[in-house]
């Protein structure tokens, strides 16, 4: 006699935090969170991101979704909302203290973590004739740029970065998308930029809406007070 199938899952509601569209999501079975934990262990930030989001994909259910073009914003949020109904709505962190270094555990209500809420523009001027296209990229380019992924610095993260945010060149004559010209030429035109004109870009993508949540906890150890900023996904995992 065959084993019966555990098909009924429970079914919740939710806000895409990018577009306000409301989709379904469901808590994550046994078998992909068995996936998850192995990539937890290998420390692999590829492996972690797919792993993500495929729990992404298996979970979360709306008209015209279109996975691969979530934020990283809507992936960070859409997951902790998946955990919150899988495992359970604490999530128990190991976090230093920033005086002794000792580690404390520290409890945070995933119902307590808020996405910002900003509106980004579509074009930057640079100069009076030119101006470039950018937008939010999705978690997947994200989590397909090794470069970025592979980065020691934060100056080398916001190179690659942005990469995936310029869209296209646009002067009075024409659009130029940035998938008809080489890296070179690129990164030839990235160079070209004087101090503000790139300034702009950075603001752009230091705008970007994260996922934060602000701590506060006594050390056990040498009883310092602790004000930490959690900030994107890996922090809550």
């Amino acid at each position: 006699m065959a084993l019966p199938k555990l098909t009924e899952v429970p079914w919740y509601n939710i806000q895409v935090p990018s577009n306000q569209k409301e989709v379904k999501f469901r808590p994550f079975l046994v078998k992909e969170e068995k996936i998850l934990l192995m990539a937890l262990e290998s420390e692999d930030p590829g492996q972690i991101s797919n792993s993500v989001l495929n729990i992404i994909e298996s979970c979360v259910k709306g008209d015209d979704l279109n996975h691969l073009l979530l934020t990283s914003t809507d992936i960070e949020y859409l997951f902790l909302k998946i955990r919150s109904k899988s495992v359970g709505e604490v999530i128990k962190l190991n976090l230093k203290c920033q005086k002794c270094e000792s580690e404390n555990e520290v409890s945070v209500n995933i119902d307590d973590i808020k996405i910002e809420s900003k509106t980004l523009p579509k074009e930057i001027q640079l100069t009076d004739s030119i101006r470039i296209e950018v937008r939010q990229p999705s978690f997947h380019q994200l989590s397909q740029n090794k470069e970025m992924m592979n980065a020691n610095t934060q100056t080398e993260q916001i190179f690659s970065l942005i990469k995936e945010v310029v869209t296209a060149v646009l002067t009075e004559e024409e659009r130029i998308s940035t998938r008809d010209v080489t890296k070179e030429e690129f990164q030839e035109f990235i160079d070209s930029m004087t101090q503000d004109q790139f300034a702009k870009i950075r603001e752009y993508i230091e705008s970007i809406p994260k996922m934060k949540h602000n701590v506060s906890f006594s050390c056990t150890n040498c009883a310092s007070s602790n004000e930490l900023a959690l900030e994107g996904l890996q922090s809550f995992l």
